[in-house]
């Protein structure tokens, strides 16, 4: 459908059906309101406690796959650099998504840097809610696409509530996952520790070094909470403090064509010398009251550290004729190996370093490999409150946020250099600058934000009228550590979104809606001043029907991108000068979202030999979506190119059986082949991947343990190989075959 009948067609839908979403009853988590997909004036999911247990997942591309319009970006296999995309948006780095934890920004620093090198460690977590178009006008920066708020563990309402879960797996993988919370008179509190760890899947080559290529992650909760028993407002405040470590020994560096054919899970030697260390703290002071029946308000304060060191090989120097001379030595960075190329077109300075990359060539006397340590540090601190206040058939939402936060990146005055042997051993030769040096030159990008949101939710009858407005506010500054003062650019800008949705109740379960929201994703800190935060007008005309025993949605949008920001990162094989933001031009993206959930396929006879077999289920599932991509004006050079990182199709189906006692399910994920550059020269593999999942209930009841359970999860069944990823650096796969088994148990 062409852009202009399209959005005529959505605004006269939007004035005929006049309507809203469901009034949100603010909790201190949740952004979602009621948990109730069906009552969402717009595209919102939620998966809940019991799903993210069942799941056993830690990584959360598999926890969101089920999601329509949801896709992702393998990295690492683990989860541990998550890249996802929705409706249009490049899936790299998370950029374009407004991520939150209990309603409360996640990302490093979403305003001075939108890049998502931290995930949070999805395996602890006890909900997530999705939110896309204008559902999701009450969030921001990030809000080109939409909003993904996961739900940290709660404190008890009533009693005590504890859990374990331990599963070992294939490749050294181990995953604990603990719990334990509840009240003392006035008093909440919950502990929760999360460690999960892998050998890793890949070989790395050569002796000596690291030849490790897996993880170990660690988080640590804890929240408590106090309820005056003689309030008159019903107040309660809860402080929480989260700690997450991670070492990681990840590349960038991928495989020629040639060397992936031939066994596409080896590494390089090289690779063995990079590794990333992060450090993540977040605290948040949360006050929630209830000055009347019908107003609620919840304050927070948030404040959050990330430090990173990621060592990983960049430039060579080499001797182009190998006399051991210096002469003509030169520093070649890998970016520019073409590994994807298998050498072709090289010569000279870029064919023997290739060469020694891939240990066909040994280093001569004098030649090295740089070893980067690319500390990042960052921070944010910040204030939130939200009011909900019900007026007659009216439901008011105000929300306001004041926010600070900085990235300090010290790329220079500090360096390694290693030699590679024949063998492909690597071997240190010396080190170069210090830390005192480093971060006193490191540069020092912040931002001041503020912003606030007004919506309300109108009631009248079969209809729900919804009309949100939010406005940001920014003021951002590039300097250097030694002197913050000392700037080298300021830049403010500041935007204003509209949003108007609505629900009609047809009756029998079914509902419709419609929708239209402006989106706003701002420029990084430290952007040349000509640089314009990039904007989307995003429609969708939804129907739902719900019965006792399925559930069926399909959405229709479109959304019209403007003046799009893309940052040269090393991730996406940017040759330029790293952290560079420019404007890439325009695009527009349609397409069709859909799922159908049934609960039993059909009533079948009890089963001969099995007991409890009359109540046996049969649960199926499909959802899926069909869209396009395509980059319009400005940049005359991708004109008409699909946007990287963005799948034209996506298919998800799991079918099982089950009882009370016993599980199994099969699932497939299809995933399509996507683009990885602008120029659409580089794209990854489809297939469908097949997953297998099953438990059982074994009857522990001693000491406390109940509700004991076995399971087992099988990812990619078959063992299919796709190339996940594709760029400059070479290509990367999927993660294989891979069985983990484990049990849980509550207590």
């Amino acid at each position: 459908m062409k852009k202009a009948h399209f959005k005529a067609y959505m605004i006269a839908s939007l004035m005929v059906i006049s309507a809203p979403i469901y009034a949100e009853e603010m909790s201190p988590v949740s952004v979602f309101g009621s948990q109730d997909e069906t009552q969402q004036a717009g595209s919102a999911h939620f998966i809940g406690d019991d799903e993210m247990k069942e799941m056993g997942y830690t990584d959360a591309e598999r926890i969101l796959r089920r999601i329509p319009g949801v896709y992702s970006q393998t990295e690492d296999g683990y989860g541990l650099r998550t890249n996802l995309g929705m409706r249009g948006t490049s899936a790299l780095r998370t950029t374009k998504i407004n991520v939150l934890e209990d309603g409360v920004p996640q990302g490093p620093a979403i305003y001075s840097n939108g890049s998502m090198y931290f995930f949070p460690d999805v395996g602890r977590m006890e909900g997530v809610e999705v939110l896309k178009g204008a559902a999701a006008i009450g969030n921001g920066p990030r809000t080109t696409a939409g909003t993904i708020n996961f739900l940290s563990r709660s404190i008890p309402t009533t009693g005590t509530e504890g859990h374990y879960s331990a599963t070992l797996g294939a490749d050294g993988f181990s995953r604990n996952h603990t719990y334990y919370g509840g009240n003392i008179g006035s008093m909440g509190y919950v502990f929760e520790y999360h460690d999960y760890r892998a050998d890793g899947y890949k070989n790395i080559k050569g002796t000596g070094g690291n030849t490790d290529s897996g993880f170990d992650k660690q988080t640590d909760l804890v929240k408590f909470s106090y309820t005056p028993s003689n309030s008159s407002w019903n107040q309660t405040f809860e402080i929480m403090s989260s700690n997450t470590s991670e070492t990681s020994n990840e590349t960038y560096i991928g495989l020629t064509g040639v060397d992936f054919a031939a066994d596409p899970y080896q590494r390089y030697a090289p690779s063995s010398i990079d590794q990333m260390d992060n450090d993540y703290h977040r605290y948040i002071f949360t006050h929630t009251m209830q000055p009347s029946a019908n107003m609620k308000i919840t304050q927070k304060l948030y404040k959050t550290r990330y430090s990173r060191i990621w060592g990983k090989s960049g430039l060579m120097y080499i001797d182009p004729d190998a006399d051991g001379a210096n002469t003509n030595n030169v520093e070649v960075e890998h970016s520019a190996l073409d590994l994807a190329g298998n050498f072709a077109g090289d010569s000279g300075p870029e064919l023997r370093p290739c060469n020694i990359l891939t240990n066909q060539t040994a280093m001569v006397n004098g030649e090295y490999i740089k070893r980067s340590m690319g500390h990042r540090d960052y921070g944010m601190t910040g204030y939130q409150f939200v009011i909900n206040h019900d007026i007659g058939n009216h439901a008011l939402e105000y929300g306001y946020r004041r926010h600070k936060d900085y990235r300090s990146r010290a790329d220079s005055g500090f360096s390694q250099r290693w030699t590679q042997g024949a063998n492909g051993a690597m071997s240190l030769l010396s080190e170069h600058g210090n830390d005192s040096t480093r971060f006193a030159d490191a540069e020092l990008k912040d931002t001041d934000a503020s912003s606030w949101h007004l919506k309300d939710v109108i009631s009248a009858g079969a209809f729900t009228h919804t009309l949100g407005i939010r406005y940001e506010d920014t003021e951002k500054n590039d300097g250097i550590n030694s002197n913050p003062g000392n700037s080298k650019q300021d830049v403010s800008d500041s935007a204003t979104m509209m949003a108007a949705s609505t629900i009609y109740n047809m009756g029998g379960g079914q509902t419709m809606f419609v929708g239209f929201s402006e989106g706003h994703s701002p420029v990084d800190a430290g952007s040349s001043a000509s640089i314009e935060p990039e904007k989307s007008d995003n429609y969708e005309l939804g129907y739902r029907k719900q019965t006792n025993n399925s559930f069926f949605e399909v959405i229709a949008f479109y959304n019209d991108y403007s003046q799009l920001i893309e940052t040269c990162l090393v991730a996406n094989g940017c040759t330029g000068s790293t952290g560079t933001t420019t404007n890439k031009g325009s695009a527009e993206v349609e397409g069709i979202e859909f799922q159908y959930r049934l609960n039993n396929m059909f009533a079948a006879p009890q089963m001969k030999g099995m007991a409890g077999t009359s109540s046996v289920r049969y649960p199926l599932m499909v959802s899926g979506m069909l869209q396009s991509s395509e980059y319009t004006g400005q940049n005359l050079t991708i004109n008409g190119k699909s946007i990287a990182y963005v799948p034209d199709f996506q298919l998800y189906t799991s079918m099982g059986m089950e009882t009370n006692d016993w599980s199994i399910a099969l699932g497939a994920k299809y995933h399509d082949d996507t683009f990885t550059n602008d120029a659409n020269t580089y794209r990854t593999g489809k297939a469908f991947i097949f997953d297998l999942h099953a438990g059982m209930n074994v009857a522990i009841n001693s000491n406390g343990i109940k509700d004991a359970r076995l399971f087992l999860n099988v990812d990619n069944l078959f063992d299919k190989v796709i190339v996940a990823s594709e760029h400059e650096y070479g290509k990367r796969p999927n993660k294989p075959l891979s069985v983990m088994a484990g049990v849980k148990f509550d207590f």
